[in-house]
């Protein structure tokens, strides 16, 4: 099978999608995640006046815990999803052209 210079972009672009959006998402949710225990944490200690409490840690420790294995699931979707789903749409889209352009060649 023969590649001409507009699948070999696609797939290059494919590749930097896939490892750019997943490292991206990753990371952002990462930083989100512990920003949230963080507020957890204040929050528990202005809420019950424990200040340095080992108890607000744990808390914020069970939480992040919790949603860190969803991390790199949140990640993977985001990278993988959309790159069948733009190939599909582009082959799609040529198709359509194609199938227009032959509606206006002459028939002989």
């Amino acid at each position: 099978m023969k590649l001409n210079g507009w699948k070999r972009i696609g797939i290059i672009a494919s590749v930097v999608w896939i490892l750019g959006a997943g490292v991206y998402t990753f990371k952002v949710t990462n930083d989100a995640d512990i920003k949230a225990a963080s507020g957890l944490t204040l929050s528990c200690e202005e809420a019950h006046n424990w200040r340095g409490s080992d108890e607000c840690d744990k808390r914020s420790t069970a939480y992040l815990a919790e949603v860190a294995p969803y991390e790199p699931i949140k990640a993977a979707l985001v990278a993988f999803v959309p790159v069948p789903l733009g190939w599909g749409f582009v082959y799609l889209v040529l198709f359509l052209v194609r199938w227009v352009k032959r509606g206006f060649m002459r028939t002989v």
